[in-house]
C-alpha cells in the first residue's frame, strides 16, 4: 500500500489541529473540541466509533491532598486524640503507598468529578477461516497535564527518588504518632510531628503551585503525538486488513489523573480482554528524543513488559535498518495507561521517546507545544508501530 501521502501529510496535520486547542484539560470545553475532531477522523475512516463516559476527578490534585490531608490530620489529631490519630494516619500512608504505586484508590471516588470520555474505534478484520480472532488495541490519551513544578528540568530527574524519600518520610508518621498514644513524652517526638505537617503542608502547596499559576499545558507532546500515531497506525492496518485479527483505537482520557480513563476501559471490557489472545500497543510522548521500547515502569514495585509484543518490536528494531535508532528503555516518572493490562497478564507495550538523558522533554511543563515537536518522530513512530504489528501476526499467524 502507498502511504506516502498519509505519512506526510494527514498525521501532522492532524497533530497540528488538536494542539491548536490551547490544551486538552479533562472536564474542560476544549477536550470536547477534540473529543468531537477526533470521533470525525475516526468516521471518516469508516470505524465504528463509541463513546465510553465516566465520572473522574479533573486532576491528580484533589486525590493528592486529600491523602495528604489525612496524613497531616492524623499528625495534627494526635495531641488530642491519640488512637484515632494513629488510625488516620496509618491508614492514610496505606492508600497513599498504594496510590504512588500507581494503582486505584477508593479515594478517587470522594473527591469531586467532572465527566470524562473514552473515544473507541473499531473496525473488522478479513475472516479467519473459523479459528479464534485475536484483538490489537491501538491505545493513547489524548487530554493534557496540569502542569506542576515537580517535572522542571533540574527536578525530573530525581523524580522517582524524591518520591519515594516522601514516601518512606510518610511511613514514620503512624510510628511517631503511636509513639505518642502509647505515652511516650518527650519534646524531641512533639517537634518531629509538628515539623512533619509543616513538610507534608508544603509538599502540597508545591504539588499544585504550577497549576494554579499557569493551568494544563497544551500537550502536543504529550499526548497529541501519541494520539496520532494510535489513530493512523489504526488506519493503516484497517486499510489492508489482518487476517484473523480485530484492530480497535481506544483513546482515553483521565490519565493525567492516574490513568483513571484505561483503567475504566479495562474494567468495562475485562471478561473479553481476557477471555481472548489481546495485545495492547500504547503510544505516548512522541515529541522529541529518540523513541523507546519501553521494557520496565513503575515507581515502587517494578512492571516488566517482557511478552511477543514486546519481542516482535525489539525484532523489528534490530531487522530494519530504517529503525536502527530504536532502542529498549525504563520509565519511573510516573506511568502509562499500558500498567493496568500488563499486570493482569495481557501482553502489552509502552512506545515513547527520551532524551539522552532518559528524559521526557518539556514534560507537564509550558514548553510541551507544536514548536518543541520533531514531527518527524511521531511519523517514524507510525512506521514502527504498523511494522511491529505485522510481524507479530505474521509470527502469532
Amino acid at each position: 500500500m502507498n502511504t506516502t501521502a498519509k505519512t506526510e501529510k494527514d498525521p501532522v496535520a492532524f497533530l497540528k489541529k488538536l494542539t491548536s486547542l490551547a490544551h486538552r484539560g479533562v472536564g474542560s470545553f476544549e477536550v470536547g473540541q477534540a473529543a468531537e475532531m477526533i470521533k470525525e477522523w475516526l468516521i471518516q475512516k469508516e470505524a465504528i466509533v463509541e463513546s465510553q463516559p465516566f465520572k473522574t476527578p479533573k486532576t491528580y490534585l484533589p486525590i493528592v491532598w486529600l491523602l495528604v490531608g489525612g496524613v497531616i490530620a492524623g499528625l495534627l489529631l494526635s495531641a488530642v486524640l491519640p488512637w484515632p490519630a494513629f488510625f488516620i494516619s496509618l491508614l492514610f500512608t496505606v492508600l497513599s503507598i498504594h496510590y504512588f504505586d500507581w494503582r486505584p484508590t477508593p479515594v478517587q471516588h470522594i473527591v469531586p468529578k467532572v465527566r470524562a470520555e473514552n473515544i473507541i474505534g473499531r473496525f473488522r478484520g478479513e475472516n479467519n477461516n473459523g479459528r479464534k480472532r485475536k484483538k490489537l488495541i491501538l491505545m493513547a490519551h489524548y487530554d493534557t497535564a496540569p502542569i506542576s513544578v515537580l517535572y522542571l528540568p533540574s527536578m525530573v530527574g530525581n523524580f522517582r527518588q524524591s518520591l519515594l524519600t516522601s514516601l518512606g518520610i510518610m511511613l514514620v508518621t503512624p510510628v511517631l504518632v503511636l509513639l505518642n498514644a502509647l505515652g511516650v513524652q518527650h519534646v524531641i517526638l512533639t517537634w518531629l510531628i509538628y515539623g512533619l505537617a509543616v513538610y507534608f503542608v508544603i509538599q502540597g502547596i508545591i504539588s499544585g503551585f504550577d497549576y494554579f499559576r499557569l493551568g494544563f499545558s497544551n500537550g502536543a507532546a504529550d499526548n497529541a503525538t501519541g494520539t496520532v500515531v494510535a489513530m493512523e497506525t489504526a488506519g493503516r492496518l484497517w486499510a489492508e486488513p489482518l487476517d484473523g485479527w480485530d484492530v480497535e483505537v481506544v483513546l482515553t482520557s483521565a490519565e493525567e489523573a492516574n490513568m483513571i480513563g484505561a483503567r475504566y476501559y479495562y474494567v468495562k471490557n475485562k471478561k473479553e480482554l481476557l477471555e481472548n489472545e489481546t495485545f495492547v500497543l500504547n503510544f505516548d510522548n512522541l515529541g522529541a528524543g529518540k523513541i523507546k521500547i519501553v521494557t520496565q515502569t513503575g515507581s515502587i514495585t517494578m512492571v516488566k513488559y517482557n511478552n511477543p509484543l514486546v519481542d516482535a518490536a525489539v525484532r523489528t528494531a534490530a531487522g530494519e535498518d530504517r529503525f536502527k535508532d530504536i532502542s529498549t528503555g525504563n520509565w519511573h516518572t510516573g506511568d502509562f495507561d499500558s500498567i493496568w493490562f500488563q499486570r493482569s497478564g495481557i501482553p502489552s507495550l509502552t512506545i515513547s521517546a527520551q532524551d539522552e538523558m532518559g528524559r521526557i522533554p518539556n514534560l507537564h511543563r509550558p514548553g510541551d507545544t507544536i514548536e518543541n515537536v520533531d514531527v518527524s518522530l511521531p511519523l517514524k513512530a507510525i512506521d514502527f508501530a504498523e511494522a511491529t504489528v505485522r510481524n507479530l501476526a505474521r509470527q502469532l499467524n
